[in-house]
């Protein structure tokens, strides 16, 4: 019964569901042949009375009501927050007669609690004790439901995801799931089966950069791509996957919102940017300060106890870990500094994978069931873990390309992005004698496998999707009757690689200010026709680091 109970509460959480203990001897077949309708109908009243426990009934955060024994009782308008009066405007509706009597009243003050209900005794007819009784009692439910809502002001975080989805059946389950190997694998199914399409760089990637979010090793991704292609889906899918009770998903931030937080309010959370594009300076400076030190200092001007104006600094301490989407990168060098930079698939491939996913999702064929049930686990699976310092062993046995850009910072998320993985899989890991998990080779493979892209990304000078687009663009002109050397306008290319007039002209310029391509004839009139003046090897470059950490992961198995 109580398995029934708690189904029914997951499918129905606002159905109150009670149960009934039937007379020794009795089922409730033998209850109906022998008492009837009749007999059930009075055991289920009995019962209820009985079991009954007094509760508001809210109607709107302006009308809470309470049904007592002499009436119904309704308490219009807002709650005062001060907490050293309860001064309502009450509407009393008869139980009888259905009729409204309506006061004001400070249900704090006894004195006039007892010289109304003696009025509406002598006046209306109430019995006085038990229209005492039940202000007494509205009082005290009204006093505990302020209390709550003062306290979730007060303290925003709540553990309601966390009480409802992980019950001990979960925990149990979340904690077999963690303790399998080729963990990374099977976070991978999920991640496809809660609806992430394609991506599958990307998501795993971004999986593990969110995780860090309440360990040692903070990780912050920016997601970079062209309008329209997905980054804000991507980012906000992965948010869905962590405990929601821990995301912040921000659309806006203004400039001096974040010195306002209070003191601990941004500790061990994930915050999702939207658009990092809509921050302004002072904004954005702040939260790369809170991804640097960890905390925000102002000075400020306050008003003591007597009323005088003096400084006082205020400190917001944060620590968190970040998934934030941009159109344009590159103009944020310092954001990418702090960030392992990531670019969306906008291959054609991925568009058609995409659009056969909203079209199976809008003819109802999609399990939206299944889905729902891989991000619960996911959540799960964040819950139950704890928060691990990792020793590396073989943190001195890898070395990072010497061509990439921001190196010093790249190889320091490199090695958090290690220590994450061994903390994903902190079911499986040994543990030296200072309660350290202890990293192994697997998960050194793992780390070079899943983070490639973002190293490789931080050696070229393009970004990604201006990389996208150069590789489309070389391809084209190499296939034309004189190769190289080929001609093109900005029209030619737009309508041959189907893209924006905005976009190809943003990538356009790209790569004439990095000297890629190069204007040989025409006017700013008529426009101007390019050749392709830098042919780089990206894919040579790629097999060439994967070669060479391959070989670095190569020697760390043989010694």
């Amino acid at each position: 019964m109580q398995d029934i109970r708690t189904q029914i509460q997951n499918i129905r959480p606002e159905l109150p569901v009670n149960m009934i203990q039937l007379p020794d001897g009795h089922s409730m077949n033998d209850m109906w042949l022998n008492y009837g309708t009749g007999g059930i109908v009075e055991l289920l009243q009995n019962t209820e009375t009985e079991k009954a426990v007094p509760t508001l009934e809210i109607h709107s955060d302006y009308k809470i009501g309470y049904r007592g024994k002499t009436g119904t009782f309704y308490a219009i308008g807002s709650l005062p927050m001060d907490l050293g009066n309860l001064r309502v405007s009450l509407q009393i509706v008869e139980k009888d007669s259905q009729k409204k009597h309506r006061v004001k009243i400070d249900l704090f003050d006894f004195t006039s609690v007892e010289n109304q209900c003696r009025e509406l005794s002598e006046k209306q007819g109430f019995d006085g004790n038990l229209l005492e009784a039940d202000l007494k009692q509205f009082t005290d439910l009204l006093e505990e439901y302020r209390e709550n809502l003062f306290n979730a002001e007060m303290n925003p975080v709540t553990d309601q995801f966390s009480e409802k989805e992980l019950t001990p059946q979960a925990h149990e389950k979340a904690i077999e799931f963690l303790s399998k190997p080729r963990l990374l694998e099977s976070v991978d199914k999920l991640l496809g089966q809660s609806g992430i399409v394609g991506e599958e760089e990307n998501r795993i990637l971004l999986f593990v950069l969110a995780s860090s979010y309440k360990m040692p090793y903070l990780m912050h991704g920016l997601v970079q791509g062209s309008s329209g292609e997905g980054k804000s889906h991507l980012i906000n899918a992965i948010a869905d996957c962590m405990p929601q009770e821990d995301v912040m998903n921000m659309t806006r931030i203004t400039s001096k919102s974040l010195y306002h937080y209070k003191d601990k309010e941004l500790m061990n959370k994930l915050i999702i940017i939207q658009d990092f594009d809509g921050l302004d300076e002072e904004a954005q400076f702040a939260f790369r300060e809170m991804q640097s030190a960890k905390f925000l200092t102002s000075s400020t001007v306050v008003k003591d106890m007597l009323g005088n104006t003096r400084g006082k600094m205020k400190k917001v301490h944060a620590h968190f870990a970040s998934l934030t989407a941009t159109t344009k990168a590159e103009v944020y060098y310092d954001n990418m500094s702090r960030s392992v930079v990531l670019g969306v698939d906008e291959s054609l491939e991925q568009t058609l994978r995409i659009i056969k996913s909203q079209n199976l999702k809008n003819a109802g064929i999609s399990n939206i069931e299944n889905e729902q049930q891989a991000k619960q686990l996911l959540r799960n699976c964040m819950r139950v873990l704890k928060s691990y310092t990792v020793v590396n062993p073989f943190a001195d046995k890898i070395e990072l390309p010497i061509e990439a850009k921001m190196l010093r910072r790249l190889n320091d998320q490199f090695q958090s992005f290690v220590s994450q993985i061994t903390i994903l899989n902190q079911y499986q890991r040994k543990k030296d004698d200072k309660g350290r998990l202890i990293a192994t080779i697997e998960d050194i493979q793992k780390a070079v496998k899943i983070f490639f892209s973002s190293i490789i990304i931080k050696v070229d000078e393009l970004d990604k999707s201006t990389r996208q687009f150069f590789e489309k663009l070389k391809g084209f002109v190499k296939s034309q009757p004189n190769g190289t050397t080929y001609r093109f306008t900005t029209r030619e290319i737009r309508q041959e690689l189907n893209i924006s007039k905005t976009s190809a002209f943003k990538y356009m310029q790209t790569l004439q200010e990095l000297e890629y391509i190069q204007a040989v004839e025409g006017s700013a009139n008529k426009g101007f026709k390019y050749v392709v003046s830098y042919w780089d090897n990206m894919e040579k470059l790629k097999a060439k680091i994967k070669t060479e950490m391959a070989m670095q992961l190569d020697q760390i198995k043989n010694s």
